[in-house]
């Protein structure tokens, strides 16, 4: 049992430190699901959205923490507790998410491992065994290292995921697992399955109908609903409420979706952006919560650009109207200028579509720098 319960331990403690660092690269990334949780299609605790990104911040460091501290043996009690609950909490948030298809990503391995709600349920149901399993078996949990050196390796494991998180945060995350990612082309990233010779997503459209009788919900397939003529016809004893979309067969799906820039009376001109060979564009993904000294920085560095006469295209894109040196605000999708770069503001070269670097507004080159990017 000893044996048995060592390799369960260091397992769970693997598991909890790779699932909390991928997290941790990106704690504004994990926040939004949380902001998820707490809007009011979900959990409806709109008080705690402000609160979103500390909290995101204290989940990600205690989860490895709470890793770290298992493989170490220290502080056992509190440690196998705090797993337990961690743990808990976590299930009851996955089930939710399946059961009700709420949050569908809950970002339990941030950007770097996507899973279906019912997949993460079950990976948390898993885990809860393994976690009472050691709790039960907590006896044979012994210190791996003396006292002295677990505290020293414990501090220096905080101090690394305290700083992994700043970098995140005031930053760019140190490593980018989003297909924003710079290398990456936008235009490759959004071909079809066809496109790419892949099977494709299979849906059926699914109908959600309630009686009119004793108030029953029943769900139905499209070909079920239109071929029973008792649930359409005149004088149908069932109201339609509602449709969803259901995956009938999991195929390939693009990695970027949404993405178009909207230019007002110019028109949709992502293609045209995408073709050049020096695009610049300033996002802004919150114009409410968006920097002012950033937008201050950036528009310097544009009118510095624009001294050089270089043949640039600057482009400022925004889920709202934003001024930067005069430049005609874009529109696009809020959800993908999240995706595509955390700092708000930030900007982002692109080279015929490739994403050639990113620069958070705190981090912003010189003009001269970004030419360089571009040769």
């Amino acid at each position: 049992m000893r044996i048995l319960t060592n390799i369960v331990r260091a397992f769970v403690g693997i598991l909890f430190i790779i699932s909390g660092l991928v997290k941790t690269v990106d704690p504004i990334g994990f926040s939004y699901k949380l902001e998820e949780y707490f809007s009011p299609q979900v959990f409806d605790i709109p008080f705690l959205m402000d609160w979103a990104l500390p909290l995101s911040t204290f989940f990600v460091i205690f989860e490895i923490m709470l890793g770290v501290l298992l493989l170490l043996g220290v502080w056992r009690n509190f440690t196998l507790l705090s797993l337990l609950g961690l743990i808990i909490f976590f299930s009851f948030l996955t089930f939710y998410s399946a059961y009700f298809n709420k949050v569908t990503d809950c970002g339990c391995f941030g950007d770097a491992l996507k899973l279906e709600p019912w997949q993460s349920f079950y990976k948390d149901l898993v885990l809860l065994v393994l976690s009472v399993f050691l709790w039960w078996n907590r006896k044979y949990v012994k210190r791996f290292i003396a006292q002295p050196y677990s505290y020293i390796f414990g501090g220096i494991a905080l101090i690394a995921c305290i700083y992994i998180a700043y970098e995140g945060i005031y930053h760019l995350p140190l490593k980018d697992f989003r297909p924003y990612a710079i290398g990456k082309n936008i235009s490759e990233g959004m071909k079809s399955a066809e496109e790419l010779g892949k099977e494709p997503t299979v849906m059926m459209l699914e109908y959600q109908l309630q009686s009119k009788l004793n108030n029953k919900i029943i769900k139905v397939d499209e070909n079920e609903y239109i071929n029973n003529k008792k649930y359409w016809e005149d004088g149908s004893s069932w109201e339609l409420i509602g449709t969803d979309n259901k995956i009938i067969q999991k195929g390939y799906e693009p990695p970027i979706h949404d993405f178009t820039i909207d230019c007002g009376d110019k028109g949709d001109l992502t293609d045209y952006y995408l073709s050049q060979p020096k695009v610049l564009l300033i996002v802004n993904s919150v114009a409410s919560k968006s920097s002012e000294l950033g937008n201050k920085k950036i528009e310097d560095l544009v009118l510095k650009l624009k001294a050089k006469n270089t043949n640039i295209d600057l482009v400022s894109v925004a889920s709202q109207q934003v001024k930067i040196a005069d430049l005609p605000t874009c529109f696009m999708d809020a959800t993908t200028l999240k995706t595509m770069i955390r700092s708000n503001p930030g900007i982002i070269l692109l080279k015929k579509g490739t994403i050639i670097n990113k620069y958070a507004w705190r981090d912003l080159p010189s003009a001269d720098q970004i030419i360089k990017d571009f040769e």
